[in-house]
């Protein structure tokens, strides 16, 4: 047993050392960025994307080489690479669970009178209200969609209210004496705005009031009608409401009383039937918002930069444009002690089960005495240099600079979108249309640049992914043999003519993706290997492959919910230029960017 306690020494307590020293150091450093000083980082990528990314950094550079002592063969040779992952997997789950628990642990109540307090008061995660009123009457509704799932086959429908959140509004027969002795109950007219709502006479400060006058009698009835038959109170106030819509309060109310519904449908179904089910959709979530008690909560939960507040904000700025950084709040009716839950638990619970999975995996598998005389002190400066020459060779590699840069940009467009807090599984459709999504109302009213920044847009991380990745490929043969202006020449041309290509074909959709640039460059791709500029071996292997990813995509977007349009046009143009290069430019030889490619499969 001399080797169990040499595994315990050298890979069990270095993976607990590690596995410990991440969750506090991360959770320490969210407490005091985040919550402590504030910084405005989407909450999504702080627990659980920025964990699951980061995590990777000490597990392969403390305990890769660790798990090398251990004999791990299997048919397909997946343990050396499983092991990593699975160690990795069972740190990244206590941390995501720590970081949902210091959010609601540290999170500090404050107890209101009324709404109107919050203004005058620090920002703090969660409110008790004594007197309110929230306001279902004066709704803001934002309806979106976004497509979901490895091939984008799901579209999740939601619906995002927000309600203002008001004073508790006065009754006719409050301090105000608005109804007479005789039960009459007279008009009230606002710089000329019939109060219908009680919260536009009760949110008027006295301070405010210019002058109150009262009409009677036969002249009410002659301007205003016969509602005007108990007579008219006219305020006119120093500021003037002038104008205001009677959807509006007099005001930007401090605060919101925000909920969302959401249903999943198949992005495979015809437009007429995603249609139909949006209408369904909404007529059963309108249903349910009306029977819904709004004032029924024991307190309220402050929402922080998040994709769930950007849907509320578009909600509120459909009825109030101006608005600006609108406090956030759903209702929570549960005791403010249970807002923890079971997290604590978790946390301890989620990192014992993976220690003892851990202990099992280095226990089960041989141990390779002769590979402990390779793992030195300087064992950790070893594992930084593995990493750091590999990068310097990646960056080396002359032949696919452009490449690199291109893969560089669409990853920086999709990080800052993430840390603008826009989400990071998909986006907004008004949000990508913001950043320069192709749209044809747009684009051809003068917005033409739309046909080049959208071929650096993606829709999420999963779009990004697969299109970096059937980007590599094709690649690892283009860029060698075409050089580096012309093949980033054909990137762009070929990106700008699917993004015509789509919106000659969708009169208001919108598109985005590099997928249509690089359709072409396996358009490419494709017209050299039917011609002798591709002195490649196995010619007709790359070509019938290229035919197949190219055969499937297209396929993939006869279901719907992909721009075949774009695809399509981008190929065609990529064949044209393939044949171009071909005729009127001399390649140089790409015989070893085709043995590459052929190791890559």
């Amino acid at each position: 047993m001399t080797n169990f306690s040499t595994r315990i020494r050298l890979i069990y307590i270095p993976y607990l050392l590690v596995s410990l020293g991440f969750i506090l150091i991360y959770t320490l450093l969210n407490w005091f960025f985040v919550i402590h000083l504030e910084m405005p980082l989407d909450e999504e990528l702080v627990h659980l994307w920025l964990p699951c990314g980061l995590v990777w950094i000490p597990v392969l550079i403390w305990l890769r080489p660790r798990i090398k002592l251990l004999v791990l063969k299997d048919k397909k040779g997946n343990l050396p690479f499983l092991y990593p992952v699975i160690a990795g997997a069972a740190i990244i789950v206590p941390t995501i669970i720590a970081q949902s628990y210091l959010t609601t642990a540290t999170g500090k109540l404050t107890i209101l009178r009324n709404i109107s307090e919050i203004s005058h008061r620090p920002l703090t995660k969660y409110y008790e209200l004594k007197h309110h009123d929230v306001d279902k009457r004066h709704v803001a509704v934002y309806r979106r969609s976004e497509t979901s799932g490895r091939n984008n086959e799901y579209l999740d429908l939601d619906i995002d209210v927000a309600c203002p959140i008001l004073v508790d509004t006065l009754k006719p027969d409050s301090s105000l004496h608005l109804k007479t002795v005789n039960g009459k109950n007279p008009l009230i007219v606002i710089d000329g705005v019939l109060a219908k709502a009680n919260f536009l006479l009760a949110e008027i400060k006295p301070v405010d009031i210019k002058n109150i006058s009262v009409l009677k009698g036969p002249s009410a009835v002659a301007i205003y009608g016969t509602r005007a038959a108990d007579g008219v109170i006219i305020i006119t106030t120093k500021a003037g409401i002038g104008g205001i819509k009677e959807y509006l309060p007099t005001h930007i109310p401090n605060a919101w009383l925000c909920l969302e519904f959401r249903k999943g449908i198949s992005n495979h179904l015809s437009q007429e039937r995603k249609e139909e089910e949006f209408r369904e959709f909404d007529t059963v979530s309108d249903n349910q918002f009306k029977e819904k008690n709004l004032n029924d909560f024991v307190y309220l939960d402050r929402i922080g930069i998040s994709k769930k507040r950007n849907g509320y904000v578009n909600a509120i700025k459909s009825r109030i444009s101006t608005i600006n950084k609108p406090i956030i709040l759903e209702a929570v009716n549960e005791p403010f002690e249970a807002r923890n839950g079971d997290k604590l638990g978790w946390i301890f619970m989620s990192f014992g089960i993976g220690a003892a999975i851990w202990l099992l995996m280095i226990v089960i598998p041989k141990f390779d005495s002769s590979a402990l005389e390779k793992l030195s002190d300087s064992d950790l400066k070893s594992s930084w240099n593995v990493i750091l020459n590999a990068l310097k060779s990646f960056k080396g590699k002359g032949n696919f600079q452009i490449t690199i840069i291109i893969i560089g940009l669409n990853s920086l467009v999709f990080l800052i979108m993430v840390f603008a807090g826009l989400g990071v599984i998909s986006f907004d459709a008004r949000d990508l249309l913001a950043w320069g999504a192709d749209y044809r109302p747009a684009t051809v009213n003068g917005q033409w640049w739309r046909l080049l920044t959208s071929i650096f847009l993606h829709g999420g991380l999963m779009h990004l992914l697969l299109n970096m990745y059937g980007l590599f490929f094709v690649a690892i043969f283009l860029e060698p043999q075409l050089g580096k202006i012309r093949y980033a020449s054909a990137y762009l041309i070929c990106g700008i003519v699917a993004s015509l290509a789509s919106i000659w074909w969708h009169p208001a959709t919108i598109s985005i993706g590099a997928s249509g640039a690089i359709f072409g460059l396996y358009g490419v791709f494709v017209a050299l290997l039917t011609t002798n500029k591709a002195n490649v071996s196995n010619k007709k292997g790359l070509l019938l492959f290229s035919l197949f990813f190219i055969i499937i995509n297209l396929a993939m977007g006869l279901a719907g919910g992909i721009d075949n349009a774009a695809h399509i046009g981008g190929l065609l143009c990529g064949i044209l230029l393939g044949y171009i290069f071909y005729f009127f430019t001399d390649l140089p030889d790409a015989k070893e960017a085709g043995d590459k490619i052929q190791k890559t499969n």
